[in-house]
């Protein structure tokens, strides 16, 4: 066979002819037997080891291809009934198929022929190294995914995305940015990045490409313009679009609306003072009634009394506040509530009368303790220890210098009863409605003790209250 096989090759493909293929070539006589190789199939049975005799001269292929297993070998069984039917037929095969190293992945194109001497079918195998255009397919396959799954993730978020070349003009434009902004992406195209920002903005689109080409930016808070004129509080991230030779031709933004996100802060902020503002307000009041009880009391007894009355009536107008979640307090519920401890709600000697006004919690608080206290002396030494006592606390909207003002007045008619202690009616409480109270709202007040009557007013300035409409 070895001498058939010299003849055929001296005969129909000279040794130097088959060596100067780069392709590996391997031919084959009818039955599949190896009849002669080239340079490159030797060189490449020897680079991937095993039984290199296998795929030499005198070996069957034929069988060597229906016994190889492994994963990259599926399929070789099938092989050998192709090339029988090349030398059949006369059809040429062609297949590509995985042929994996140890160390990578290959990929080879297999083209099968049949050639015809003497009267004799021969099998001429070529193989072809085709990794390079696979995994070139690879890479292209998977840059279109990627691109793809971008442009997606692009059109889909609902975060604004946008680039712009080196010289700060748009080169595109997202939906969110559109739905973000108001402009369609054919009316900001082109146009310079500064068309949101709003008037007097302190960095040029200049500054921030010159920042994050340096890497010293890559994300900051900004206020930018919709095309309808509403602000917006972004928070951009960005980064430099490198072109394929490496070098920088644009700038990435994406814009994240958090101006909602920035109102909650600050509304949290403001709650936060004000929380502190009144638990301070409510310590000054509390120390206040502390030491105006200590001084106009003899004794612990009369001071834990009237200190624990006082706190009571602060903790009624707090009451009021807290079911209107600290925002205002109808006027009249708020006499009417520090009067309970002292007469029924339809007592015929007490007349409470004015328009609908809703008190602020500074002056719920002042108004409140200042009721208590006229109530408490009433109830002690005027109006509401006799039948025919009379109290009208009253209301009216005055317009002053200052703009509109609320006047507060207690006019109590009574035969005023001796007090047995003179110097008490002029301690704490004479000290809320002359001094506290009215410090508390930075206005005027008037108290007035007369022969039978007992009048207090005070002037409310226009930011403690608020003028409503009655319901009914």
């Amino acid at each position: 066979m070895q001498q058939t096989a010299e003849n055929f090759v001296d005969r129909f493909a000279p040794t130097s002819l088959m060596d100067a293929l780069h392709d590996e070539v391997v031919i084959t006589d009818a039955r599949g037997t190896i009849v002669a190789t080239n340079r490159a199939w030797r060189a490449f049975c020897a680079d991937n080891g095993g039984n290199q005799q296998d795929f030499y001269v005198g070996t069957n292929y034929f069988e060597i291809c229906r016994a190889a297993s492994g994963t990259s070998s599926a399929g070789a069984g099938t092989i050998a009934d192709a090339f029988e039917r090349v030398l059949e037929t006369g059809q040429t095969f062609r297949h590509e198929y995985p042929c994996d190293s140890p160390e990578v992945k290959r990929w080879f194109e297999m083209t099968a022929s049949r050639l015809s001497e003497a009267g004799s079918a021969y099998l001429l195998v070529q193989h072809r190294d085709i990794t390079a255009r696979y995994v070139q397919a690879d890479d292209v396959e998977q840059a279109f995914i990627n691109s793809s799954a971008l442009a997606a993730l692009v059109a889909s978020t609902s975060d604004a995305i946008l680039s712009y070349d080196l010289e700060g003009r748009i080169t595109t434009w997202n939906r969110a940015a559109q739905r973000l902004y108001g402009y369609s992406a054919e009316e900001v195209v082109g146009q310079s990045l500064e068309m949101l920002y709003p008037p007097n903005w302190p960095h040029p689109i200049a500054y921030y490409r010159d920042e994050i080409i340096a890497g010293r930016l890559s994300n900051f808070e900004a206020t930018r313009v919709a095309k309808d004129g509403t602000e917006h509080e972004v928070w951009i991230s960005c980064a430099p679009i490198r072109g394929a030779s490496g070098e920088i031709v644009a700038i990435s933004n994406i814009h994240r609306d958090v101006t909602e996100i920035r109102k909650a802060e600050k509304a949290r902020e403001l709650i936060a003072r004000e929380v502190i503002h009144r638990a301070k307000n409510m310590l000054t009041i509390v120390s206040a009634i502390q030491r105006q009880t200590a001084r106009s009391e003899r004794d612990f007894d009369g001071f834990n009394r009237k200190f624990e009355e006082r706190i009571h009536s602060l903790a009624r107008s707090t009451d009021l506040l807290v079911a209107g979640e600290w925002t205002t307090v109808p006027l009249g519920e708020l006499v009417l509530r520090h009067l309970e401890p002292f007469a029924e709600r339809n007592d015929s000697r007490i007349e409470v009368t004015g328009p609908p006004i809703d008190l602020q919690p500074q002056s719920v608080q002042t108004i409140g303790m200042a009721i208590h206290e006229l109530g408490t002396n009433s109830a002690k030494y005027g109006a509401l220890t006799l039948p025919e006592g009379k109290i009208r606390v009253s209301w009216a909207l005055e317009e002053g210098q200052d703009g509109r003002a609320l006047q507060v007045r207690w006019h109590e008619q009574t035969e005023i009863k001796p007090d047995p202690q003179p110097e008490r009616r002029r301690g704490f409480g004479s000290s809320v409605l002359t001094m506290l109270a009215p410090s508390m709202l930075d206005t005027a007040s008037d108290y007035d003790i007369g022969p039978g009557q007992v009048r207090w007013s005070i002037t409310v300035p226009g930011q403690h209250f608020v003028p409503r409409r009655d319901p009914g």
